[in-house]
């Protein structure tokens, strides 16, 4: 079996998408059925200064330099892990898609507008015109086969894993942890919160829920992740009322220090409005941090029993009696840890590259 994966630029932006990218590319290279895995490289197109040009660029590459690169590496599954998928196809090459989410379908005033039509089309085109999709929830899938109404065996749920360094880091030395709590202004027990700081992230209501919270205890709010679209009004909100120093923003941070965050956290706490699937929820189940989430199908999909709830996604007060309760109660955050630990194995990359195997391996089979 020859595989190709072609990733759009999320391998060299860092994303989730390429960390996905990355760890299956890794653990498919271990299975010796697979002859060759081919992570393809664009070095041209990534020293193209436009983000507008290169995607133009990139789409017109799809369709035709890539085509002559299946053709003559006689691959056998091109799996498009950032959902864009060529027009053209001139090899044998069976097309695979992951797709992440319908955020511009559900959730279309938490995208920036001028973007939502090409996420639509894209989106649109790769369930047409994929042999194979993968979602990672199937919260997900359900809502592909409502809405464009294909057959459910075209699909396969395969849930993410995390880096394996989540499973291996030992916890770090009280001294090593005070150093990256100071770096970022950290002196109390804090809430915390990883993703990107956008409005589908739902993070104004934490911030709020927070503010009720600050009367009652000590306490900071530590929000990691860049900015997104959105980020402006949050940031905007810290700023006017005067929450600077309790809400702390650290921006992008190491893998080494966002360990080092999950391990000194009290509550991790997910409120967003939307999710394909949520790998912070994985994250904070492997160290050991009770969580709190929004009542959404994926959240619970994905952290089960590992977590407690609140319904009324945009209710800050109610988000905060939820965080509140899990903070006074010592037994039940015991026990959300103890839980999560157990579920968070069923999102070991070895498994998950195993799931991955075996669609290729079916879709092959039914091709033959």
């Amino acid at each position: 079996m020859r595989i190709a994966l072609e990733d759009g630029f999320a391998v060299e932006k860092g994303t989730g998408i390429g960390q996905y990218t990355l760890n299956l590319s890794r653990h498919l290279g271990a299975f010796p059925e697979i002859e060759s895995i081919h992570l393809i490289e664009k070095p041209f197109l990534s020293k193209v200064p436009s983000a507008a040009l290169r995607r133009i660029l990139y789409i017109a590459w799809l369709n035709s330099k890539l085509q002559l690169l299946l053709r003559r590496e006689k691959v056998d599954i091109v799996h498009f892990t950032n959902y864009l998928v060529p027009t053209l196809r001139f090899s044998n090459a069976k097309y695979v898609v992951t797709i992440y989410d319908l955020t511009a379908w559900r959730f279309p005033e938490t995208l920036p507008p001028a973007y939502i039509a090409y996420i639509k089309g894209a989106v649109s085109h790769a369930v047409k015109a994929a042999d194979l999709i993968f979602t990672l929830s199937d919260a997900v899938k359900r809502e592909i086969i409502e809405l464009f109404e294909i057959d459910s065996e075209r699909i396969r749920t395969v849930y993410s894993g995390i880096a394996q360094s989540f499973w291996e880091a030992p916890k770090k030395r009280p001294s090593e942890l005070r150093a990256i709590r100071d770096k970022y202004g950290i002196s109390q027990d804090f809430l915390l919160f990883i993703g990107v700081i956008e409005k589908r992230k739902n993070v104004i209501t934490l911030v709020k829920a927070f503010e009720i919270l600050m009367d009652r205890m000590d306490l900071q709010l530590v929000l990691v992740g860049r900015p997104g679209y959105g980020f402006r009004k949050v940031e905007k909100y810290i700023r006017e009322n005067h929450l600077r120093g309790k809400v702390i923003l650290t921006g992008y941070v190491s893998e080494e220090e966002k360990l080092a965050l999950y391990d000194s956290a009290t509550l991790f706490v997910y409120p967003s409005l939307y999710e394909g699937f949520g790998i912070p929820l994985v994250e904070a189940m492997v160290r050991k941090v009770p969580i709190v989430a929004s009542k959404i199908p994926s959240t619970e999909e994905v952290a089960g029993e590992a977590a407690i709830y609140y319904e009324d996604l945009l209710n800050h007060e109610a988000l905060a009696e939820r965080i509140l309760e899990l903070i006074k109660n010592d037994v039940l955050r015991q026990d959300l840890v103890e839980k999560g630990l157990k579920r968070a194995c069923d999102f070991s990359w070895e498994k998950v590259s195993k799931r991955h195997l075996q669609a290729y391996r079916e879709l092959l089979e039914v091709s033959k």
